[in-house]
């Protein structure tokens, strides 16, 4: 290998963007049970565009930190690792994001011959548990998404006054740092749409409804506990109830719907709201917990899996067919968006789901420059018209 400038040093640890921290925050239930430090050998690569060395250098830093995670932690990138790197992550992800490749030495770095720099490093990776917290370091990444609870339940046929899986859901997403919708607050807004989401759990309806309050993923759930046994023991009445739950994510701007979550537990009381309420704390944190992470790569990717990109819906009003083809064009050869599909042109407006590496904001400041007036901005869709107007 041709270098220039070989270097040897050490230099402070940064991690490799959203998708790394997702790959060690997000899959604690795949990782492997050491907790000594891992040490291997990582390389990265960038291409030098206009001299600007310093920007090829830090991308493969970031190209070698990932290496690191995937070969020192093979387990908790295993299905995502076509997920890419994320030039968005911003500089306080990078100085908050410590425990997860704690040492870098550089061995070797430079710029080959062929304009392409080069860095090869020794890392040291930690494998510890983290507590299944996604705190604010991914939620900024992501963008801060809102995150609307509905969850219908009912014990022995009758609904309570307040809902325990319900509010266990709601604990679980705000503890992982999400923000969150008040569901009292939306009930009373639109009590009748509410209401008729709750009811049926249809996925058009929940999606309508999470638009209306701007929540950029609706968890819904139907929660069920039943008495099984009754029986006196040593004088106290004791009641045997088993509760059952169903949980699953709308994403909202794609109504794309994340693996439905079913846990069930059987558990005992001295009354049948007493044993529920148990029951219902368990199989609803349960749930949560299984989904928490799912929602985080949905929003990241649009899935639930390691597609590259997040989608953005994009929105675009007073366009004419010709700037609309010009626009969807220019999309998909800017560089961070790996696909642009159109959904809908009908009378000047122009509907498109875009999969870009970065984030909303990101998108809508290269639409800014590409002639459009962003009129509205969510976590997950952007609203803009054209500024020529109509053709």
């Amino acid at each position: 290998m041709s270098m220039m400038s070989l270097r040897k040093t050490a230099v402070p640890v940064l991690v490799a963007g959203i998708a790394a921290l997702l790959l060690v925050f997000g899959s604690a239930g795949t990782a492997p049970a050491a907790e000594e430090p891992i040490v291997v050998e990582a390389e990265g690569y960038a291409p030098v565009l206009n001299g600007d060395t310093t920007r090829a250098r830090d991308e493969a830093k970031r190209q070698a930190y990932r290496d690191a995670l995937e070969k020192g932690v093979g387990a908790y990138v295993e299905g995502i690792t076509e997920m890419k790197d994320f030039q968005v992550v911003k500089d306080k992800v990078f100085s908050q994001a410590q425990g997860l490749v704690t040492g870098f030495e550089v061995l070797e770095e430079g710029e080959r011959d062929d304009g392409v720099y080069y860095i090869k490093g020794r890392c040291t990776v930690s494998v510890r548990k983290l507590d299944g917290v996604l705190g604010p370091v991914v939620i900024d990444a992501l963008g801060n998404p809102r995150v609307m609870v509905i969850v219908k339940e009912s014990i022995d046929g009758e609904e309570p006054f307040l809902s325990t899986a319900e509010g266990e859901v709601q604990r679980i997403f705000q503890k992982a740092g999400y923000l969150m919708v008040d569901p009292r607050q939306a009930r009373a807004l639109d009590k009748r749409a509410y209401d008729t989401a709750k009811e049926t759990g249809d996925v058009a309806r929940l999606q309508e409804l999470a638009e209306s309050f701007r929540a950029d993923v609706i968890i819904y759930g139907k929660a069920m506990s039943s008495v099984y046994a009754n029986q006196s023991i040593s004088g106290v009445r004791i009641y045997g109830v088993q509760s059952q739950f169903q949980l699953k994510a709308v994403i909202t701007q794609t109504a794309y719907v994340l693996a439905t979550e079913t846990p069930a537990v059987r558990t005992k009381g001295t009354s049948p709201g007493d044993a529920a309420a148990k029951g219902l704390k368990q199989v609803g944190g349960e749930a949560a917990e299984n989904l928490v992470h799912k929602v985080a790569y949905a929003l990241v990717s649009g899935s639930a899996g390691g597609v590259p990109g997040r989608t953005v819906k994009v929105v675009v009003e007073e366009i004419g067919f010709s700037q609309a083809m010009k626009l969807k064009s220019a999309l998909e050869e800017t560089r961070g968006v790996t696909a642009v599909y159109q959904r809908a042109f009908r009378e000047g407006k122009l509907e498109l789901d875009v999969n870009t590496e970065g984030n909303a904001e990101d998108l809508a400041i290269r639409l800014d420059g590409m002639g459009l007036e962003i009129t509205g901005l969510t976590a997950g869709t952007i609203e803009a018209r054209w500024r020529g107007g109509s053709e």
